[in-house]
């Protein structure tokens, strides 16, 4: 249930935001049907996409995950898609638990951009998908994967460094669930503060 909830309030925390952008004279009208979609003024459709870099840690230690994601920028809320994985060496735990260990994952990304014109300006986005942890585990003396959920949270500053390029710095927490194929290991192991760095490009 808890984790429902914190799905909900993500995504209505950004459909809020994004109302904003709602022609509010059009509900003025009394005498025309109001639909949901004679209400949105589309003021700006742009596509984007880059490379993106968590530097977070898992079960205390330093992880740095790389991948991609993009999307479509429709007025200031973007929606798209993205992937990253483990791209540093590393074993969790001690020589009774994984090494050759991989943890990746991919899916929604959706976000609102809070005055793009300005050259600094804030960005608040998730990113929701599903991945998977992998390794071989030295006790049992065997490979072992799961399949997890994931969920990120981000809150950023954005540069505007030209009309196609863009930086994004910021605070994540990776919140990852349903860890239960791991041994001795459960989501708090996977789940972390971090810093997010995407590089972007597009026509903005």
């Amino acid at each position: 249930m808890k984790k429902i909830a914190f799905l909900l309030i993500l995504i209505f925390a950004v459909t809020v935001l994004s109302a904003q952008e709602w022609d509010l004279d059009e509900f003025n009208d009394k005498n025309e049907v109001k639909t949901v979609m004679n209400s949105i003024t589309i003021r700006r459709i742009s596509g984007f996409g880059g490379p993106t870099m968590s530097y977070s840690a898992i079960n205390g230690e330093f992880a740095f995950l790389m991948g991609g994601g993009g999307g479509i920028i429709i007025n200031n809320l973007f929606l798209g898609g993205y992937g990253e994985g483990l791209s540093n060496s590393y074993s969790v735990g001690n020589v009774n638990s994984l090494r050759n260990f991989e943890f990746g994952h991919g899916g929604f990304w959706i976000g609102y951009e809070i005055f793009p014109k300005k050259m600094i300006h804030p960005v608040i986005h998730t990113r929701i998908g599903w991945g998977e942890i992998s390794g071989y585990h030295n006790e049992l003396n065997q490979d072992v994967s799961d399949n997890v959920f994931v969920v990120v949270p981000t809150v950023s500053l954005e540069v505007n460094l030209t009309r196609f390029f863009k930086m994004n710095v910021g605070a994540e927490y990776r919140r990852t669930l349903n860890v239960n194929a791991i041994p001795n290991m459960n989501d708090d192991h996977f789940s972390s503060f971090g810093v997010y760095m995407n590089f972007i490009f597009g026509w903005f």
